[in-house]
């Protein structure tokens, strides 16, 4: 059985990244913690392969894309306890256009209670989850990412994160999950 490689094994390190991990100040190290790292930006630190899959639909479950998408994105964010929310064929609980009904979308969550508002740690992992998506989503062919009440999509890329007025609440306002959709037919990608 042969097994798709999804990410470089190795992280990729540029100097300057390499320069700042492995600095020590000037007047050596003190009794104080060193603060907490931070995320580099993901394009930074790992080099994430090219979807290999096209643009599809599926009646049930995820299209192969959509799959390959989520499983990279559980790769390098393993803290997500869960993605879900391909097609279920029932076509209800999203807006008529929804990437889930083609099997192009998943919600992802970082142990905190679907409904419920997450709390700092969770927070922080669907933070970096959303980063992780924004940031490949060239080659992963993310077309949207809804996350904490605001969107970011490959078409307006370069506006950045906008405010999202879909829905409000932790679901509607996607304050529970991170909603990842993956290019479909249609989207040009």
């Amino acid at each position: 059985m042969t097994r798709i490689l999804r990410r470089a094994t190795l992280p990729v390190l540029t100097a300057g990244v390499l320069a700042a991990l492995t600095a020590v100040p000037s007047g050596g190290v003190t009794g104080a913690a060193a603060p907490a790292p931070v995320d580099a930006p993901a394009s930074t630190l790992v080099a994430v392969a090219t979807n290999p899959y096209g643009a599809s639909s599926a009646t049930t479950g995820y299209t192969a894309r959509a799959r390959w998408t989520i499983d990279v994105l559980r790769d390098n964010r393993p803290m997500l306890t869960s993605c879900a929310h391909g097609n279920d064929g029932s076509h209800s609980g999203h807006t008529s256009d929804s990437y889930h009904y083609s099997g192009n979308a998943g919600d992802c969550y970082a142990g905190n209670t679907p409904g419920q508002y997450p709390g700092p740690i969770d927070k922080d992992q669907l933070q970096r989850a959303a980063n992780f998506a924004v940031a490949n989503a060239g080659p992963l062919k993310v077309e949207q990412v809804i996350w904490n009440g605001r969107i970011w999509t490959w078409p307006r890329r370069s506006e950045g994160w906008r405010t999202y007025t879909g829905g409000t609440g932790p679901v509607g306002g996607h304050y529970d999950h991170v909603h990842v959709s993956i290019a479909r037919p249609g989207d040009g990608r």
